[in-house]
């Protein structure tokens, strides 16, 4: 049902800019390569992410993006900069998070300005395959010790992103600064991801 949901509204999107990639012929090529920092909603914790995306024009304001982001947790919210909290013995339990996501995103430019500065607004199908542990509790073994449950969940999901983005033209021509921030969603919660990352951008045509 959800992935249904995920299928109308790119089809949606898709004829919405429909319109928009008429208006004005682009046909640029531009590779973007950039990293940032990021929240992962779930756990609670600081992370890292960089982006590989190709950008496709097919109008001067719309753009498909195919995109490859990896993602990994760096540290937990209260700065002590530890993936692991402590038992009562001393014993360290992990709690980790790690994925590559596979992105299509359609984005439109709704602010240009003379000089090229843009502002978009950008919505697709988000794939992400990775997994998470975290602690999961306490149980008492045959010994009467007490010993820690370690909780590991793997994920090959289908999602969504929106994102917003801020790009404007270096010193040299044949290059695009980015600023964005995305947001992804996975199994009705949003945002379970939180990205934002500076890309540089190399045109290619």
């Amino acid at each position: 049902m959800f992935e249904k949901k995920i299928l109308v509204a790119l089809v949606m999107t898709l004829l919405s800019f429909k319109a928009f990639s008429q208006e004005e012929k682009g046909n640029k090529l531009i590779y973007r390569v950039g990293a940032g920092p990021s929240i992962e909603g779930n756990q609670g914790q600081w992370a890292i992410n960089f982006i590989n995306e190709l950008s496709f024009y097919p109008s001067e304001r719309f753009s498909i993006n195919p995109s490859l982001t990896y993602f990994t947790v760096v540290g937990e919210f209260d700065g002590s900069g530890r993936f692991w909290q402590d038992d009562f013995e001393m014993q360290d339990f992990q709690e980790f998070s790690s994925s590559l996501f596979t992105d299509v995103r359609l984005n439109y430019d709704v602010i240009r300005t003379a000089k090229d500065f843009r502002v978009g607004l950008g919505f697709g199908p988000s794939f992400q395959y990775g997994g998470e542990s975290s602690f999961g509790g306490w149980f008492q073994n045959e010994q009467g010790e007490m010993e820690g449950i370690i909780s590991v969940e793997r994920f090959a999901r289908l999602g969504y992103v929106t994102q917003v983005v801020f790009d404007w033209q270096g010193k040299n021509e044949n290059r695009r600064n980015t600023l964005g921030v995305s947001m992804s969603s996975f199994s009705g919660y949003w945002p379970y991801y939180l990205m934002v990352n500076y890309r540089l951008g190399f045109k290619l045509k």
